[in-house]
């Protein structure tokens, strides 16, 4: 075949060509590190680099959702054991308030700690993380508590039961009118007691009761101050609006299941639980029922997408831990102190009363008095066994909060060697070997100049040198 010097010129222009493509190639790779720059050059490599890329950016995403998680989470945590840390500050007050030789007046010292104290609790539900209260489910714009007095009308739906019946203690005034005079004595009676007081029996129809309970026939709207108020006849329930309690026939109460009553309340004060977070509610803006707001009671878990496929509940809703419950049975320990009067308003009853009545009426204010001391004393007790029973909720509940931030810090760690592993795949995939690319380059770079070199000594050579 006969070779022109065209030919070789060509041929030489092409391999110089091809060993400069090569060189360049290799340049590119020792600039950039990378085994390719662009699909097209190995479409396998680049498609294993986009899956690793995705993996690992779903990764680093993960690991960003659990430390936001976790910071949640800390808060809440924190809150929990504060409220954990009062109530034992309120036990520890109970049993120094159950010491029989306290006089009223250092009792009444007690109860001042004890109302502050549950300020404390309340306040520790209108913890928020980055503005959002963390206690309050969806509802993240809105605290806990009312945060001032205000004049807001709700009607509530609270579910209830048999096992909500407790037996009490109270001390019946007696009757210093009647002949003979009925001394003051103490009693027992059989209640529930709501999430609230101070509700507005005037409202209500005396149909405030989901079902018919077995045996019960009527139920009858009072005020505590009604000489039968704690006393109702079978078949009937009382229903003692100012103080909020149900009362109970004691041969009614085996008879009664699960319940709800519907009742209404009007006037909230600071500090109050916000009923929207504990109940089915209505918050009746105007008398206009199309502004009525309606809320119900059901589960409002926030979830975080930790991992592939799995993700966790990072809040606790507030009716978990800070219960109506907890906080009445503080109310309630402080109004029994203060209910006791002391030596100078038992004289100022004294003389309302006609003279020759006053020495006997004076006696038995003084029992009166005497019976709600002892009682008292009964009542701080009975806070140990309440204090008791409210730790061990929160510290459920704390235990349950826990155990979830363990789980996120152990899918923390395993997310954390996911990522190394695969960017060490993703290494392998993507970047050069640079001691190879050195050699390879060098190597690269002798072979583009021969081909230079070899070119130009042919190139000198042409026809016209052998023509002479």
């Amino acid at each position: 075949m006969r070779i022109t010097d065209g030919m070789m010129r060509n041929n030489s222009l092409l391999n110089i060509n091809r060993n400069k493509q090569m060189l360049s190639r290799l340049e590119q790779q020792m600039s950039t590190g990378k085994k390719i720059q662009k699909p097209s050059e190995d479409p396998i490599v680049a498609v294993k680099a986009i899956k690793l890329r995705s993996t690992v950016r779903e990764i680093e995403q993960y690991q960003k959702n659990i430390g936001d998680a976790l910071s949640w989470m800390s808060v809440t945590e924190e809150a929990m054991m504060n409220v954990n840390d009062v109530l034992k500050r309120v036990r520890d007050l109970s049993v120094q308030g159950s010491n029989d030789t306290l006089g009223t007046d250092e009792r009444a010292k007690v109860v001042e700690e004890l109302e502050q104290l549950k300020i404390q609790i309340l306040q520790e539900g209108n913890v928020n993380y980055a503005g959002r209260f963390v206690f309050t489910g969806y509802k993240t714009n809105k605290s806990l508590i009312f945060n001032q007095d205000n004049d807001e009308r709700y009607a509530i739906t609270q579910e209830l039961s048999g096992a909500d019946i407790e037996q009490i203690t109270y001390i019946d005034a007696g009757d210093p009118t009647a002949d003979p005079i009925v001394a003051p004595s103490q009693q027992t009676a059989h209640r529930i007691r709501l999430a609230y007081e101070g509700l507005d029996g005037d409202e209500l129809d005396g149909d405030i009761l989901s079902n018919e309970l077995d045996g019960i026939d009527d139920v009858e709207i009072l005020d505590s101050s009604d000489e039968n108020a704690y006393n109702p006849p079978q078949g009937t329930v009382h229903f003692l609006a100012d103080t909020g309690e149900l009362i109970f026939h004691e041969e009614d109460v085996n008879a009664i299941e699960d319940f709800s009553i519907t009742y209404e309340k009007q006037g909230f004060q600071k500090h109050d639980l916000n009923p929207e977070h504990y109940f089915d509610a209505i918050h009746k803006v105007e008398d206009d029922p199309d502004t009525w707001i309606h809320y119900e009671k059901k589960d409002e878990d926030i979830n975080y997408q930790v991992s592939y496929n799995q993700d966790i509940d990072v809040n606790i809703q507030g009716r978990d831990l800070i219960t109506h419950d907890m906080i009445r049975d503080i109310d309630e320990l402080v109004q029994k102190v203060r209910n006791i009067p002391s030596a100078a308003e038992i004289e100022e009853k004294v003389k309302e009363v006609p003279e020759d009545q006053q020495e006997e009426y004076r006696e038995m204010l003084m029992l009166e008095k005497d019976l709600l001391e002892t009682q008292l004393g009964k009542n701080f007790e009975q806070m140990l066994t309440k204090c008791d029973k409210h730790l061990n909720s929160v510290i459920g509940k704390t235990a349950e909060l826990g155990s979830r931030m363990n789980r996120l810090e152990l899918t923390f760690n395993r997310l954390d060697a996911d990522g190394i592993n695969f960017k060490d795949l993703m290494s392998e995939n993507e970047d050069v070997d640079i001691a190879e690319v050195v050699v390879n380059m060098t190597s690269a770079e002798l072979v583009y100049q021969a081909s230079l070199m070899a070119s130009a000594r042919t190139m000198q050579s042409t026809l016209l040198d052998f023509i002479r």
